[in-house]
């Protein structure tokens, strides 16, 4: 459990307007709940979203993904500033440049590695139409480890939800929170 001076430093360090404070309390209150030191932790179309740096302090292994190299780039000089004041955090980082589909591919994830899988706001980029929703979401069902746990829109939860009985695969809903633009977000965790 992170010190609460910590934790005040680090919500200060990742909440860029203020409606993103309730999503960042909630994401280390949700990891203080299903996770542990050491887990994988990825987070899929992180765009420059710091949310990540909180899996980091929290002390798992996290890796932001994206297809634009130059918002991981400034993720990776946002949180060497961040150590730089708050000291070196207990987890690592890592930055990929990672398109959804690819997940399952090389420079992936093998099945069932990842721990905690974070996706928000793919499907509000416009990027994909809707017809390729269930092509995007199943690499999640195949790269999440048994027990592991989703942090996604509800648009993102619902395809997922869809995929994931079509492949029998048990998720059970375990909250739910007011998001950042114009969804809330979804907590699954893997049966």
């Amino acid at each position: 459990m992170l010190p609460g001076v910590i934790v005040d430093a680090l919500l200060e360090a990742t909440v860029s307007v203020p409606w993103e404070r309730p999503v960042h309390m909630a994401r280390l209150a949700f990891l203080r709940r299903v996770a542990r030191p050491g887990d994988v932790s990825v987070h899929v179309a992180c765009g420059i979203d710091r949310l990540g740096f909180i899996d980091v302090a929290y002390g798992l292994t996290t890796i932001l993904t994206d297809v634009d190299a130059a918002s991981l780039d400034i993720l990776s000089q946002q949180f060497a500033e961040l150590e730089g004041h708050l000291g070196p955090l207990a987890g690592r980082l890592q930055c990929r440049q990672l398109t959804v589909e690819a997940l399952t591919a090389e420079g992936g994830f093998p099945p069932a590695s990842v721990h905690h899988l974070t996706l928000q706001n793919l499907f509000n980029a416009h990027l994909h139409q809707p017809v390729h929703y269930p092509r995007l979401i199943d690499p999640l069902l195949t790269v999440i480890a048994a027990g592991g746990s989703y942090f996604l829109t509800a648009s993102e939860a619902a395809v997922l939800m869809r995929q994931a009985q079509a492949r029998r695969v048990q998720l059970a809903r375990i909250g739910e929170l007011q998001g950042y633009y114009d969804e809330n977000v979804v907590l699954l965790q893997v049966r």
